[in-house]
């Protein structure tokens, strides 16, 4: 970024208060990737942001930058996220989310797509689907983005589509092609559950769960998710 004034859109995923009376934010801007942005002040009143500096909050950003940092100006809230963070469990499974793209993400490199895929996944938490398969839907999506989603569809060997899944390490496999016992093992009608959990769009998924009843141990999943994520980008 020059130096200037900008007009970021984005979302907020960490604040810091500073000794010195300062806020600083972690934001995730659309075209600038996640970055920190600091509104001196701001926490002994100089700069009133209100609530617009906390996590999940989307808007429009107004900033300077200088030489050396981002400086906040103003905020146009547009997303507050409000039904979530009036729930505290529902709060704390979106801020593991933004947590790990604080983690995982690297600062500066525009990522539009994986902040529309946590955008998705918010909505779909301020309503009534299990946040578990949310998580599911929010992990799965992002590595498939990135390429570090399991295959899971066909069989990592003899590439045949597979009704049961033998999921070992990062891979997929059919009951022909197993060779570890360990392995964690996908029913069929899990498999299909899972797999309608990501790549149905978010009107769709809304529809499709007020017909059927989650099954899927979606915790576990999760896990194994997290396992090739961390492993991957360590």
């Amino acid at each position: 970024m020059r130096q200037g004034f900008y007009k970021l859109t984005g979302v907020v995923l960490k604040r810091h208060e500073t000794n010195e009376g300062d806020i600083r934010l972690y934001n995730l801007f659309r075209d600038f990737g996640p970055q920190w942005i600091l509104a001196p002040g701001a926490a002994r009143g100089r700069r009133r942001f209100g609530g617009a500096t906390e996590p999940l909050i989307w808007g429009h950003f107004g900033c300077y930058k200088s030489p050396k940092q981002l400086y906040l100006r103003d905020i146009e809230v547009k997303e507050d996220h409000w039904k979530i963070r009036s729930n505290p469990d529902k709060l704390e499974k979106a801020m593991i989310w933004a947590n790990l793209l604080t983690k995982y993400l690297l600062p500066l490199q525009p990522c539009n797509e994986v902040m529309a895929i946590f955008y998705d996944s918010l909505c779909l938490l301020e309503g009534d689907i299990d946040g578990s398969m949310i998580e599911w839907r929010f992990l799965y999506r992002w590595m498939k983005k990135w390429g570090l989603a399991p295959e899971l569809i066909r069989c990592a060997s003899c590439g045949k589509e597979v009704t049961t899944a033998y999921w070992d390490g990062d891979v997929v496999f059919c009951e022909e092609c197993r060779s570890n016992k360990d392995e964690l093992i996908i029913p069929k009608e899990e498999l299909r559950e899972i797999v309608f959990a990501f790549a149905l769009p978010r009107e769709s998924l809304v529809r499709w769960i007020q017909r059927v009843e989650p099954r899927a141990n979606y915790v576990v999943y999760n896990r194994k998710l997290r396992d090739i994520l961390r492993l991957s980008l360590a």
